[in-house]
């Protein structure tokens, strides 16, 4: 019995030969390179994958893509979009482009990293299954001109489009700095536009006996700052009771 144990324990401890020793040494060094590699990434704004690769020319390309989708678009719309065939994508795009904004199908992986880096992450489980985004740069004052049009621009264009699309549903997105989700979209198309909101400002502060803040306030920048200096004056030069 005591000879077999030591028999067995003869054949579990190997030797260690020069071959074994250099086969140890080059993990080591490969390591090293790898770790020594990610670091020199770091300090050069580079990014590398989790082996500490380079990214393929195509994914560095649809990153950078999906990210100025993200930073350079006032409208960002995400939708998932169920069994669409070319030619139904190809209409969609065409209408969607009729109400200035562009459709693309996206990669999940990558445009969810392309989200994380950003200030809008919490829309990332949205990214699930067959995705693709809108997106439109149209200001709040072109969207409101051209909201009674046939094809209204902006947001009340987008979702009229997507909403008759039975292949398309809208899962959430943001708008200007803002995170919406579909209810909050469908109290904004509500909602008046920007230049009718001023108008009723302007109304209500003439209303309430602001007229002469109201014509202060529309004043060349310089006359407006010699009628409050004027104003200090006059209150300094009071005599007192």
């Amino acid at each position: 019995m005591l000879s077999s144990v030591r028999g067995i324990a003869a054949r579990s401890v190997r030797p260690l030969t020069a071959s074994t020793v250099r086969q140890y040494a080059s993990t080591s060094h490969i390591s090293a390179k790898g770790s020594s590699r990610k670091a020199a990434a770091v300090d050069s704004g580079k990014k590398l994958t989790n082996y500490g690769k380079d990214f393929r020319p195509q994914k560095t390309f649809l990153h950078h893509a999906y990210s100025s989708i993200l930073n350079n678009n006032r409208i960002m719309l995400i939708c998932q979009h169920n069994n669409m065939s070319v030619p139904e994508l190809i209409q969609l795009r065409t209408e969607l482009a009729a109400a200035g904004a562009e459709m693309k199908v996206i990669r999940l992986g990558i445009f969810a990293a392309a989200l994380r880096e950003t200030r809008y992450a919490n829309l990332e489980p949205l990214i699930n299954g067959p995705t693709c985004v809108i997106s439109c740069n149209v200001s709040p004052e072109d969207e409101e001109a051209q909201s009674s049009a046939k094809v209204p621009k902006g947001l009340t264009g987008i979702r009229k489009i997507v909403e008759k699309n039975r292949k398309m549903i809208l899962l959430g997105g943001k708008v200007d700095d803002s995170l919406v989700s579909v209810d909050d979209m469908a109290k904004m198309v509500e909602m008046p536009g920007i230049q009718t909101l001023r108008s009723q400002v302007v109304g209500l502060l003439s209303q309430a006996g602001g007229g002469r803040l109201v014509q202060l306030l529309g004043m060349n920048p310089t006359l407006l700052v010699m009628n409050l200096d004027a104003h200090a004056k006059s209150g300094d030069a009071a005599p007192e009771a």
